[in-house]
């Protein structure tokens, strides 16, 4: 496979939103020190960890009236939730007033509760208008693993949105499924559209990523700038299909 950020390519000024599961968090964090002698924010619309590690040049959080203004590197904006292990999303005036002074900015804008899959609500993802491309994830190491609560987020959901019932094995249709349901991770997409199959890290694997790519309709391939298949961990990405 090839280097990860040579698969994104992105140029420009960007303004990404990441949705889906199985590796937003590690993949903007991985994109936001990609392009670290950019200005980059990483922020969130929904909710994310607070970084274990101190990832980021500059914190905004409350007081939000001079993020943008400190130049190149990563910042990081969010108010600090209760427990202090979490930051919530910045008021929407605040990316309407800064989002022009980053060339870089990264978005995680859905939730999936630790799960490799999830179901959404009428409510999800929360995709700013501004997304010029969003990255949807689908975890390639759920197949084989059980279509239960332990695997999905807001089972109900997915299984309305899937040709599937609880109990049965996730296979590359069940993937191919979600990823093309109306109602399933393209919902509310912006922008360029980038599917990115994540934790390939066998040959096998690349394979099942490639039938998942073959089950996926012309009509929704018409609809993506390109598919991915990664392993985020590893830095490595091959791309299988482009617009």
């Amino acid at each position: 496979m090839d280097s990860l950020i040579e698969c994104f390519d992105f140029q420009g000024r960007q303004v990404i939103s990441l949705i889906g599961s199985g590796g937003k968090t590690s993949l903007m964090w991985y994109l936001a020190n990609c392009y670290h002698d950019q200005r980059v924010l990483v922020s969130t619309t929904t909710k994310i960890g607070y970084p274990t590690e101190r990832n980021y040049d500059f914190f905004y959080s409350e007081e939000f009236s001079n993020l943008g203004k400190d130049g190149i590197g990563i910042t990081l904006a969010g108010n600090v939730m209760g427990n202090g292990y979490k930051l919530s999303s910045p008021p929407v005036h605040v990316f309407e007033e800064s989002l022009q002074h980053f060339d870089k900015v990264l978005l995680e804008a859905d939730g999936s509760k630790q799960r490799p899959l999830k179901g959404w609500e009428t409510f999800e993802p929360v995709i700013l208008p501004e997304t010029t491309t969003t990255i949807g994830l689908i975890p390639i190491s759920v197949l084989g693993k059980t279509v239960d609560q332990t695997t999905v987020h807001r089972l109900p959901l997915f299984l309305r949105a899937t040709d599937t019932v609880q109990g049965v094995k996730i296979k590359e249709e069940t993937l191919a499924e979600i990823i093309t349901s109306p109602t399933g991770l393209w919902s509310k997409s912006q922008g360029q559209r980038i599917l990115c199959i994540n934790q390939v890290e066998s040959s096998e694997q690349l394979l099942q990523a490639k039938k998942i790519v073959s089950l996926l309709p012309n009509m929704l391939l018409k609809r993506l700038s390109k598919v991915i298949a990664c392993n985020i961990q590893s830095k490595e990405g091959i791309i299988l299909w482009e617009k």
